[in-house]
């Protein structure tokens, strides 16, 4: 890790003020599934860092967007459960008309659907993955498949007038250039339409420690003062600020263009570097009492093979630790997780053995109990299941393996 910050620049306030928060050195994509456990992979370096001005955690030199969208076909909404999405409807409706929607990545049209059916009447996405905004045409909204311009948007005006609402879920953490993006929103927006804004919330897996939270595609790592201080500076205020347990944590901001000057909140301290210290210590403990649950004769399994469950199993070297993964989806069952190689097999494989089982929780919160519920309906052997991403509380989980790892060892 580097000691001195560097010299790039914040992309939130342009500071050059950005002080080391973690370095997980060459990483493999997470979403690139191997094939085989020899497949070669390409690894690229991943550095997070934090600008001691605004206090916003983000990757400077991200993986070309080329590169790491290649053969990126995956369409999320239609499978991932969305329990907040209700709530942000309702609060959208609050504070908007919305009868006509301009959403900036709008997937595969699933949220636009649901504006549809409470009253908008003109729908305008922009996606440019073709599998899923090849579904949201199907479901009869119109679909700009490129990047986000200011020249797509002028045309998206020319053709529909000015918008009630602009959305944008889960995407400005992807995004590296906030000022094309609000330069879009301002083109797109009427004057005194609603702009609403959800992102990954950092807060949950920061102050836990918990390394999962971290993808080479979220570049920027939002907490609410960051977030409204990013709104602030383009000159938005918030008139809705919402918390939902979702994917790790979600935080959802409606805003309006401000009528006065709005002064951002002040940079959280020292955000990045507790962060950093906490995750390598989770994984110092970590690594010590799975070995000794597997010198105990108990297979050892991670439940999941998305996203997060590579950066953990990777960042927390467990190559050698984790036997197996099982996903209850079938497209990525017979494949394995990139780095570590872990095979990847149906959760009824978990099924029939004799040995103890430790199974490592790599599902969201809002899934845990279901799936806990159903392994153990299924798994008719010594059973310890495990929570490793927050915002379930990792470390009081951490002490009860560690517990039971010594008992079955003593």
């Amino acid at each position: 890790m580097r000691e001195q910050p560097v010299t790039d620049h914040c992309r939130l306030c342009h500071s050059t003020n950005l002080r080391p928060v973690i370095d997980l050195g060459q990483m493999p994509i997470a979403h690139r599934l191997r094939h085989s456990r020899n497949e070669q992979e390409e690894r690229y370096p991943f550095e997070v860092l934090a600008c001691g001005d605004c206090g916003l955690p983000q990757i400077v030199k991200p993986i070309d967007p080329d590169i790491l969208y290649r053969q990126f076909n995956y369409n999320f909404s239609s499978w991932k459960p969305e329990p907040h999405q209700v709530d942000e409807l309702d609060t959208i409706a609050k504070f908007s008309k919305h009868q006509s929607v301009f959403e900036i990545g709008c997937n595969d049209g699933l949220f636009m659907d649901k504006l549809r059916e409470r009253g908008a009447k003109v729908l305008v996405g922009v996606e440019p993955n073709p599998v899923s905004g090849k579904i949201a045409r199907e479901r009869g909204i119109k679909v700009y498949a490129d990047m986000i311009s200011p020249a797509m948007c002028h045309d998206a005006v020319a053709q529909a007038g000015k918008f009630d609402l602009v959305v944008s879920r889960q995407v400005l953490e992807h995004i590296v250039d906030f000022e094309n993006f609000f330069d879009c929103v301002k083109i797109a927006l009427s004057d005194d339409g609603l702009l609403f804004i959800d992102v990954p919330d950092f807060a949950p897996g920061s102050t836990a420690g918990d390394l999962s939270v971290l993808w080479e595609e979220h570049v920027s790592y939002f907490t609410e003062p960051t977030l409204v201080a990013l709104l602030a500076r383009h000159g938005f205020e918030a008139v809705s600020v919402k918390k939902y347990n979702f994917s790790g944590g979600t935080l959802a901001i409606a805003a309006r263009r401000a009528t006065r000057d709005v002064t951002p909140p002040p940079a959280p301290a020292g955000v990045g570097e507790k962060f950093g210290q906490r995750a390598r210590e989770y994984g110092a403990r970590l690594r010590p009492i799975l070995a000794k649950a597997r010198a105990s004769g108990a297979e050892i399994a991670i439940y999941g093979a998305g996203c997060r469950a590579c950066t953990f199993t990777n960042a927390h070297e467990l190559a050698d630790l984790v036997d197996l993964s099982v996903d209850d989806q079938k497209e990525r069952q017979g494949l394995f997780l990139p780095g570590t190689g872990i095979p990847i097999r149906s959760p009824e494989d978990l099924a029939g053995k004799s040995e103890p089982l430790v199974c490592l929780l790599a599902v969201n919160q809002e899934n845990e109990a279901k799936v806990s519920s159903r392994l153990r309906e299924n798994v008719k052997r010594p059973l310890h299941i495990v929570s490793i991403f927050a915002p379930s509380d990792i470390w009081s989980e951490l002490d009860r393996l560690e517990a039971a790892a010594g008992s079955q060892h003593g």
